[in-house]
């Protein structure tokens, strides 16, 4: 019988080492610890990034015939006058120049020294009293975005703005985005070969009779103060309208005390400029073209523009 208890317990002790098919190979292991690695999340790249911004084409002029065309600011005598593209849908609203606020224009006014505070876009009328400075555009009818006018209207509105010029005769000439000024030297017949796309012009207008205002007007190219306008980010923007402002303060020193020198300009002459045109006085708030400008005849000598016809565009 001992033997018999003997068989008994030695299998017992075996039964701890038997293999049984539910159970795992070692029951000494630690449990795995589960993964903290995150589940992959379906991409969203596609619903998150951002659209691209359809281009706008030509827009006729009904498309934007619920806005208003916004006033010059200009009078004789101005040290510069300021010339943007044409009104864009903000400032067509609210009837001021540069008023969207994503526009850089008056914060690089103020930085370049051009006015002493931070101006509104509502004060704009203020302008040529305060500081001597005009505001203007290439082409009157406003829309959305430049790329909604046609490059025709650009280039026929070059004579009707040169008209403006030769009538208010100021020192200088902002064009407010190098794009105007290509197209301007483009009805003009005019290269520009400086180092870079902004800057002085190489043509400017000559009156014949000085003493009755300036002997010259010159012509400087800036870029767009739009926030559209990325190539030339805002500081950029405010150094190169302080380059126009230093070239003022040449201006006002006076011939020979400056460094400008214009005698290699291009002299812009007579035929290229449409006699300024007449005040619809239906719309006697607005500049509005009452009948096609007339074109002076081809002449050899320089401006011989009347400064005694009149231009009612703002009454100061």
């Amino acid at each position: 019988m001992a033997s018999d208890n003997s068989i008994l317990t030695f299998r017992s002790s075996l039964s701890k080492f038997s293999y049984s098919a539910g159970e795992s190979g070692s029951s000494s292991r630690k449990p795995l610890k589960p993964s903290h690695k995150s589940p992959p999340k379906a991409s969203t790249s596609a619903s998150n990034s951002p659209k691209k911004r359809k281009k706008r084409g030509y827009a006729p002029p009904e498309t934007y015939s619920d806005l208003s065309q916004v006033n010059d600011y200009l009078k004789p005598g101005l040290d510069v006058v300021f010339c943007g593209i044409n009104p864009g849908r903000k400032s067509a609203e609210t009837g001021n120049h540069y008023a969207n606020p994503s526009n850089h224009f008056w914060w690089c006014l103020h930085s370049a020294g051009f006015t002493d505070k931070q101006i509104s876009p509502k004060e704009d009328w203020s302008m040529p009293e305060r500081f001597n400075f005009g505001l203007t555009n290439l082409v009157d009818r406003p829309t959305a975005e430049q790329m909604e006018l046609s490059n025709q209207e650009q280039l026929d509105s070059v004579p009707i703005l040169l008209g403006k010029i030769a009538r208010f005769r100021p020192r200088l000439v902002v064009f407010v985005g190098i794009s105007i000024a290509k197209i301007v030297e483009t009805k003009l017949g005019v290269t520009h070969t400086g180092p870079n796309t902004w800057g002085l012009r190489p043509f400017k207008m000559v009156y014949p009779d000085p003493e009755s205002g300036f002997e010259e007007t010159l012509f400087f190219a800036s870029p767009s103060t739009s926030g559209l306008v990325t190539a030339f980010q805002r500081p950029e923007k405010a150094r190169i309208f302080g380059e126009a402002r230093r070239l003022v303060d040449d201006l006002q020193a006076g011939p020979g005390a400056g460094t400008v020198a214009t005698d290699h300009f291009y002299v812009v002459r007579a035929h290229q400029i449409a006699q300024p045109p007449a005040l619809d006085l239906d719309s006697p708030s607005l500049l509005r073209l009452s009948t096609e400008p007339e074109v002076k005849e081809e002449a050899e000598s320089v401006l011989d523009a009347d400064p005694s016809s009149t231009l009612q565009v703002q009454s100061y």
